[in-house]
């Protein structure tokens, strides 16, 4: 136990030791002094003049605050992060949102990424996660502007929530259409049908379906829409084809008891 203090007070000293050198360095030497700043990936070659609030001192003592605010000023720009690069850069990005699933402009028909709140966004094709769902039948308006509808963020809060507790499900849901006012349709993958569900209760639908899907042997057969939007029932809607198919077969199956019955006389 002796030897295992000893270690414990050994390490946190040698910790202590390569703290205070590091603070040392980077506040009181010039080894950290600013030498470079980048905006959004690129070298700015006359950044005292052009960010006046920053000069050739250590990184830790520059105003970045201050500096945001001079972006944020811009009406083009709506995030600014600011990352120390040692040993004496400044690296500055703005508009880098985090897209949390795509949208495809009911208007233009491009391909957006939406973030949290809604807000539209450029997508980076390098850092593309594929597994994140299409919302479709939304007008998305301009580059940073927010979906106007109200269900955007309800879905989206929704689906953060499925991410965390049912990634397997959340990893299927292909396309959530807002076309229809009243609810989405939602496309999951490998399925041959769509489901019709609520904006405010989506999870709640979700789950009703799974259910419905493990518990009761149900032929699906030719069925284009599950309707999950009523609490005490599940309506299959069959395509036209599929009724079309199923009349014929009816009309056969009672033109051949007709026939026996005949047969028996």
């Amino acid at each position: 136990m002796q030897v295992n203090g000893k270690r414990f007070r050994l390490t946190a000293l040698v910790l202590l030791v390569i703290g205070l050198v590091l603070t040392v360095t980077v506040n009181f030497t010039d080894a950290c002094r600013l030498r470079a700043v980048t905006l959004d990936g690129k070298p700015v070659e006359n950044w005292q003049a052009k960010f006046s609030m920053l000069r050739s001192a250590p990184l830790s003592s520059q105003p970045v605050d201050r500096l945001a605010k001079q972006l944020l000023a811009d009406a083009d720009v709506f995030k600014v992060d600011v990352t120390f690069k040692l040993p004496g850069e400044i690296d500055i990005r703005t508009n880098e949102f985090e897209p949390v699933c795509f949208v495809l402009g009911q208007e233009t028909g491009k391909l957006f990424g939406l973030n949290s709140r809604a807000r539209l966004i450029a997508l980076d094709y390098e850092r593309i996660v594929w597994e994140q769902p299409v919302f479709t039948g939304l007008v998305t308006g301009a580059l940073h502007s927010f979906c106007k509808d109200p269900r955007v963020v309800l879905v989206l809060d929704q689906l953060e929530e499925l991410r965390h507790a049912r990634a397997d499900l959340y990893r299927l849901v292909d396309e959530i259409d807002f076309s229809e006012k009243d609810f989405l349709t939602v496309a999951i993958a490998g399925l041959p049908y769509r489901l019709t569900a609520r904006a405010d209760r989506l999870n709640e639908d979700f789950d009703r379906f799974v259910e419905f899907t493990r518990n009761y042997q149900t032929n699906l057969t030719g069925v284009e829409r599950v309707d999950l939007r009523y609490d005490e029932m599940i309506i299959c809607a069959l395509s036209k084809e599929e009724m079309k198919r199923r009349e014929e077969e009816a009309k056969e199956k009672a033109k051949l008891a007709a026939d026996s019955l005949k047969a028996m006389d």
